[in-house]
């Protein structure tokens, strides 16, 4: 495992990486919102009240799930602004590039991350 910094344009490829996937998610998030906007039923009929209800359950959890991602992907970009990105939040130790080309919002290396998740699993 490689603990190198980052190289300027190492920063500046994942800096994009982010900063697309903040735009993938706000869009996500708002045609989410629009489509709960538009959802408003007034049928009577049980089966379609059921379903929508479903549909809401469905659409709200993935807003959530992307607002908490969005949260992610802020912090990273903040960490960048602020000359800490790329460095375990737990060890202090750089995270392999290889970890943050694949999660470009880490905050933790592969190794510690997995040891949190079991750790919150007991």
């Amino acid at each position: 495992m490689s603990h190198e910094r980052l190289t300027p344009g190492q920063r500046e490829s994942l800096r994009r990486a982010l900063e697309d996937k903040r735009r993938s998610l706000l869009h996500d998030i708002e045609l989410r919102e629009e489509e709960a906007a538009e959802g408003q039923v007034d049928s009577a009929e049980m089966e379609d009240v059921a379903e929508g209800v479903v549909e809401d359950r469905d659409r709200t959890a993935l807003m959530e799930h992307d607002r908490a991602l969005l949260a992610e992907v802020e912090h990273a970009l903040a960490k960048m602004d602020a000359g800490t990105y790329g460095v375990s939040e737990v060890s202090g130790r750089p995270i392999p590039v290889a970890r943050l080309r694949a999660v470009p919002w880490a905050r933790t290396d592969a190794d510690e991350a997995e040891r949190i998740e079991h750790a919150a699993r007991r």
